[in-house]
């Protein structure tokens, strides 16, 4: 049995249409410019809704104002007067003004022009999030359906907008991760300081949307702050600049370790022209952000000139410190490479010294009585066969060459490495070192310390002899002297150290001027051994006066032994 035929209505052409609408409106999703979509959906809203004239507004971190058809007039008063009151709003509430669930639509009808305007908020789920306003060229409102139809509409373009912006700053902030990653990477992998922070300017420029980056670090000596890295038209003036810590923004942001924004430098009394009239630079907006290193302020880093007109905002200050964090330790990386570099130049310098000291000490005394020896017994040998009566005189002069060499061995091997110091303490070791100088110098040596309650820290210990040592050595070698004192004095929670003689003085400027042609590093390692116990070395001497020598304070913080 055939079944009967189905027979449907035609589909008329408003519902054409209104498919057309629905296909439109789908295509909407598939725009990810913000701008684009906007005006997309504008337009469309205007088709079905046959206005002559409308207005879009979207309100977020930058406003979006889309306008199509012949706007003017008192019409665009009013639809401005509109735009500019849930403008200040949305301002003001951050975005989370509740409303309704269906939209309240405001129709105003100008009876001087014959128009009919509309006005309805623009929403995100329940949140106002800008307006659409329409201009019908008649007097005539909307029906209860149409008002629902675009209440419909107008709900699902404020949620479209809000959700390509959404997946916009999704994008930036990934696009950001990456370059940090970047950063995170060329730490790790270079140090190249100058590289990582032209790259670090760049990438602030670039990220903020600013006309210019510069970094400055903190001279302590000076209280100033001065401009390494610069980036951006304009900016070549600034290298190398110095700037008072008490002066305009970046002189408060690095004394107080606090951010700061300022988009209308005019209206700031913290800001300075004097960098601006030095450079010639035309400063109109700042983001300035402190760089630390545990809890430390090390410099600053500044962007200037936000492209945008509604300036630097919060999310450009996280940005903005985020930067400033890796730099930080970026600095912080380089300099500890750096200082390590140098501490190994150091190390080696100081080998290097050691070596040829024990090479002139070996030669000048133990190797010359050694060859005193080795020829006194060829003269022995020869006596035995002419003269055997004078043999034992020669052998008695031989055998104090003999003790000499050994003294002379004994107190070389003391110096490299006194036993005693570690088994004892400082003050035991500079006794035995003492007793080994008055066997084998021709100059009297004069010890005197206060008792201690406990040993000094081994390390400490070790340094404080080093530097009596090398204080002795400059003695023998170019003092002349008859008497060397050693003194050890505990005093206001100080352990005090003196060596002096009562020799030949010398220029101490220009030993320090001529350290590299003399080839020579003994007071320079005297200062940074001070240095390395926290303690500070004075030195005084004069070679005008004859015979008054010098005198070597050293000053510890007198720690009892951890140990």
């Amino acid at each position: 049995m055939e079944s009967e035929p189905v027979y449907r209505k035609p589909v008329t052409d408003e519902q054409v249409d209104e498919l057309n609408y629905f296909a439109s409106f789908v295509d909407l999703a598939a725009c990810r410019n913000l701008e684009e979509m906007l005006a997309e959906a504008l337009s469309l809203v205007m088709r079905i809704f046959q206005a002559s004239a409308g207005s879009l507004l979207f309100v977020h971190n930058i406003t979006h104002r889309v306008r199509q058809g012949s706007l003017e007039g008192i019409a665009a008063d009013q639809i401005d007067f509109w735009e500019r009151t849930i403008e200040s709003k949305l301002t003001q509430s951050h975005r989370h003004m509740y409303t309704p669930r269906l939209s309240p639509i405001t129709l105003r009808r100008l009876p001087q022009t014959g128009q009919t305007l509309l006005n309805t908020p623009l929403l995100s789920q329940t949140s106002v999030i800008g307006s659409l306003s329409l201009v019908f060229p008649s007097e005539r409102g909307l029906s209860d359906a149409q008002q629902h139809i675009l209440s419909r509409f107008v709900r699902g373009i404020g949620n479209l907008a809000d959700l390509i912006e959404s997946l916009t700053l999704t994008q930036q902030r990934l696009s950001q991760l990456g370059l940090f990653y970047q950063m995170g990477q060329a730490m790790v992998s270079t140090f190249d300081l100058d590289k990582l922070l032209r790259d670090t300017m760049q990438l602030a420029t670039s990220v903020i949307d600013a006309g210019a980056a510069v970094l400055m670090l903190i001279d302590e000596r000076n209280r100033e702050l001065v401009f390494e890295i610069t980036h951006g038209p304009g900016t070549a003036g600034f290298r190398q600049q110095r700037v008072s810590m008490n002066e305009g923004v970046v002189g408060w942001v690095a004394t107080h370790g606090e951010p700061v924004i300022i988009n209308d430098v005019s209206q700031d009394p913290r800001f300075s022209r004097e960098v601006d009239t030095r450079t010639g630079f035309l400063t109109h907006s700042v983001l300035c952000v402190p760089l630390q290193i545990k809890g430390k302020t090390i410099g600053v880093l500044e962007v200037l000139n936000k492209f945008s007109g509604n300036g630097f905002d919060q999310e450009d200050l996280q940005v903005a410190l985020t930067m400033a964090a890796q730099a930080a330790i970026a600095i912080e990386n380089a300099r500890l490479y750096q200082s390590l570099r140098e501490e190994r130049d150091r190390i080696i310098k100081a080998q290097e010294e050691v070596r040829r000291e024990l090479a002139r000490n070996l030669h000048d005394g133990t190797v010359q009585l050694l060859a005193a020896i080795a020829m006194g017994l060829d003269h022995v040998e020869r006596l035995l066969r002419i003269k055997p009566d004078a043999v034992y005189a020669e052998l008695e002069a031989l055998r104090k060459l003999t003790r000499q060499a050994m003294r002379d061995a004994r107190l070389l091997l003391f110096e490299m490495r006194p036993v005693v110091l570690e088994s004892r303490g400082l003050v035991p070791a500079l006794q035995a070192y003492v007793d080994q100088l008055q066997g084998s110098e021709n100059f009297q040596v004069h010890f005197e310390s206060d008792d201690f309650e406990s040993e000094l820290d081994p390390k400490v210990a070790g340094t404080i002899f080093s530097i009596v040592q090398e204080a002795v050595n400059n003695v023998k070698k170019h003092a002349r002297a008859r008497n060397v004192w050693i003194r050890l004095r505990v005093s206001g929670g100080e352990l005090i150290v003196t060596v002096e003689d009562d020799g030949l003085g010398f220029s101490l400027s220009q030993v320090e001027r001529e350290y590299d042609e003399r080839g020579s590093f003994g007071l320079l390692n005297m200062r940074e051994r001070a240095e390395l116990i926290d303690g500070e070395l004075e030195i005084e001497t004069s070679e005008a006066i004859p015979n008054q020598g010098t005198t070597v304070t050293l000053r510890v913080p007198f720690r009892k032994s951890s140990s």
